[in-house]
């Protein structure tokens, strides 16, 4: 009664191969997908401490505003203690308070940073992952070392004697 045919109970080589190639190829499009998270999730940062920042200075040129402080280098009290504004915006660096103080310590609440040094120019100070970067005229703050330009991953905060503007450089995220 034996009819000399077995009956196979594994997979073929073809099946095998078969399945690969499919996983494979789920895999290559999907994988894509997870790799980028990184950088989303470093734009999203940023782009939360961008309406951060925008978000302080439209109420300190209120304040300033408030208390008809618009024009010229003046003093204006704010929650955070007096610092130094120009045409109705805080200054990077506040050379009304001693020590000098700068915008991203004194008004984004970032807590105690990991490691900070500061000179009579510039300030540099860490965060978790983010670091900053502070001088006479630039706040950024970002993915990156040093003053964060070649790093690309920064937002910034620039006020002169003519000019405020603030933004998001994320080509290096």
């Amino acid at each position: 009664m034996f009819s000399g045919v077995q009956k196979s109970k594994g997979f073929t080589l073809i099946e095998l191969v078969v399945v690969i190639v499919i996983l494979g190829v789920l895999a290559a499009t999907v994988a894509p997908k997870f790799i980028d998270l990184t950088s989303d999730a470093k734009i999203s940062v940023l782009k939360g401490t961008e309406g951060s920042i925008k978000s302080v200075l439209k109420m300190l040129h209120m304040k300033a505003q408030i208390q008809g402080q618009l024009d010229g280098d003046v003093t204006v009290e704010t929650q955070y203690g007096d610092y130094q504004f120009h045409r109705g915006y805080p200054e990077i660096k506040s050379e009304a308070t001693s020590p000098n103080l700068y915008f991203i310590e004194t008004f984004l609440d970032l807590g105690t940073p990991e490691n900070e040094v500061k000179n009579n120019t510039t300030r540099t100070a860490t965060y978790g992952e983010l670091n900053s970067f502070e001088d006479n005229f630039n706040a950024r703050i970002g993915y990156g070392t040093g003053n964060l330009l070649a790093d690309e991953c920064y937002v910034y905060y620039i006020h002169t004697a003519s000019e405020e503007s603030w933004g998001i450089v994320d080509t290096g995220c």
